[in-house]
């Protein structure tokens, strides 16, 4: 495992190695010696302040100490209350007593006198040393990855540069914790798909789980196909954004102290330039989404006036305008208020046309509001069977989107619903199943249709709806509901809907609506005088019922044609 402190900066160890100090000796608190050292601060300073020292050596003479009758162990003691990093007391002869092994704090001595001007001097030096070092690294990393990102140079490009710059390999992964691109050196070291699977297993372990709190970059351990390695990680946030990690992966479970420090330099450098390069793919993929979409919409509201007009946009994304299609309508994907929706659905959208890839349909699909709404091949031209192989062909591929969308970790909570309308010939006629699908999928609750349902499944509903849209039907339907409506009688719509859907039953219809069967008779009764014919009658229970189904068909297909044929 890599050190507490393995990024290279100044360390008591280290400081022991300069010529000023290799007489000097640690007699306790061994494990101090890889402690990082910020400053020297003079025992008498520190000694009467009570500000708390960490990453500080106390620099004493062991004269002074004994002028002021203190032991090196009573000071130990009060520095390490604070948290400096270690005693440094010159001008003594230590032993080995029991207290100064025992002693709390890191204990360095040494027989000889320096002065705390130049031990202070060479802690000055050394530290601006490395931060010289880092800053010119940082410049040099920052101008190459730079360069690469003006000269346009994609992702894959970018961290092929990191990896040549390290010898390591460098991942970039997005927020979702996906693989986006892997770049190493010959020969290879980990397998993209091993990393990948590493990488989602041991998100939490490495604290890419979630978005980071921490942004600057951090070592971690990852074990790839059995094979430990340490490896530096580094989120990628952008104007607040996380947009995802970068990973390099070391050559070992315990690597060099400078190698780790230059690869923390490389991957936070790289890590904005990165972020920016990731930007640019992310609004290009949402401009060619965008304008995936544009042409749906087209489809599916008749907007291209010839096959010769759809053919001009169909050839960009190999449409084929003169096949067999099914449009299929999906909803319950979104809550009011998601903030994350538009980026969400369009994935949803994504997703949604690379389902059931074996049966090689073109499939085109998009939002319209909160709606997925899918073009998918039914048949193509030559091959086209017959009407129900297609409308078969359209259902499966409409039970395997509920399937997939009810199954998302991000469902909404609100029921899947899905239906589509007949099959088509030709891409001018889209709109006509379009109209069919949205019908089904207005109809499909208030009819109580299962969650996937087909336009032909409305069948006598979708008989009835060039009456419901004509003058006749809608005069019919308000003339006949008109008194069970009037606010003065009472709510015996609902009572006599119960009734006929029941078969005339009043018992069942009254556990339907949870009141007395008196009740219910009463209600009946005052319906039929209001209505001018009697309830009981089988005719009379008809003529309500379709009052009330060309009604509810009227209102449908209202809703239906301002979403079809918005103005």
């Amino acid at each position: 495992m890599p050190h507490a402190y393995s990024d290279d900066a100044l360390t008591l160890a280290r400081l022991l190695q300069e010529p000023l100090l290799r007489r000097a000796r640690i007699h306790a608190g061994r494990a101090g010696a890889v402690t990082r050292l910020d400053w020297v601060a003079p025992w008498a300073v520190a000694w009467h302040q009570e500000d708390l020292l960490t990453g500080v050596l106390v620099h004493a003479h062991a004269a002074e100490l004994a002028e002021q009758q203190v032991t090196v162990s009573q000071v130990a003691e009060q520095l390490a209350g604070r948290g400096a990093a270690a005693l440094l007391v010159d001008g003594h002869q230590a032993g080995t007593t029991a207290t100064e092994v025992a002693c709390p704090l890191t204990l360095v001595t040494m027989a000889d006198t320096v002065a705390f001007t130049a031990l202070n001097r060479l802690v000055a030096d050394l530290t601006l040393a490395r931060e010289t070092h880092v800053l010119r690294y940082g410049l040099t990393v920052h101008r190459a990855l730079a360069e690469l990102l003006y000269r346009g140079a994609e992702l894959s490009a970018l961290c092929s540069q990191m990896s040549r710059m390290s010898q390591r390999p460098v991942a970039v992964f997005d927020s979702q914790g996906a693989l986006a691109v892997l770049e190493q050196r010959q020969p290879r070291v980990v397998e993209a798909a091993a990393l990948s699977r590493a990488f989602a297993e041991q998100a939490e372990a490495l604290g890419a789980k979630d978005a980071p709190d921490e942004l600057h970059p951090r070592l971690a351990e990852l074990t790839v196909a059995g094979r430990l390695f340490a490896c530096v990680l580094t989120p990628i946030v952008l104007g607040g954004r996380h947009d995802g990690w970068i990973l390099l992966l070391e050559d070992g479970d315990d690597p060099h102290p400078h190698d780790l420090a230059e690869h923390r330099v490389l991957v936070e450098q790289a890590a904005p330039i990165v972020g920016t390069e990731m930007l640019r793919l992310r609004s290009v993929q949402r401009a060619k989404e965008q304008a995936r979409g544009d042409f749906v919409h087209g489809l599916l509201h008749g907007r291209f006036a010839t096959v010769e007009d759809i053919s001009a946009r169909a050839a960009h994304y190999e449409f084929p305008v003169r096949s067999w299609f099914g449009v299929v309508v999906a909803s319950g994907l979104t809550v009011p208020g998601d903030a994350d929706a538009p980026a969400r659905l369009q994935n949803i959208a994504i997703q949604a046309s690379r389902l059931l890839p074996e049966q090689e349909r073109h499939t085109q699909a998009a939002m319209v509001g909160d709606v997925l709404v899918v073009v998918r091949e039914a048949a193509r031209r030559g091959v086209m069977g017959t009407p129900d192989t297609a409308i078969a062909t359209i259902a499966e591929y409409a039970a395997e989107l509920h399937s997939y969308l009810s199954r998302r970790k991000d469902q909404s909570g609100r029921p899947v619903r899905v239906t589509y309308g007949r099959p088509v010939v030709g891409a001018l006629a889209i709109p006509d199943s379009y109209r069919e699908a949205r019908m089904a999928h207005g109809l499909q609750q208030r009819l109580g249709l299962p969650p996937v349902s087909g336009y032909q499944e409305l069948r006598v509903h979708a008989v009835l709806e060039d009456v419901a849209s004509s003058r006749t039907g809608r005069s019919f339907a308000t003339d006949l509901l008109a008194p069970l409506r009037d606010p003065a009688a009472g709510d015996l719509e609902s009572a006599v809907l119960a009734y006929v859907a029941s078969g005339g039953n009043v018992n069942a219809s009254s556990r339907d609506l949870h009141i007395h069967r008196n009740t219910m008779l009463y209600k009946l009764d005052r319906a039929s005088r209001l209505l001018g014919m009697d309830l009981r009658q089988a005719e009379n229970q008809f003529a309500v019922w379709l009052a009330h189904t060309l009604d509810l068909l009227a209102n449908t297909t209202a809703e239906v044609e301002r979403v079809v044929s918005p103005a």
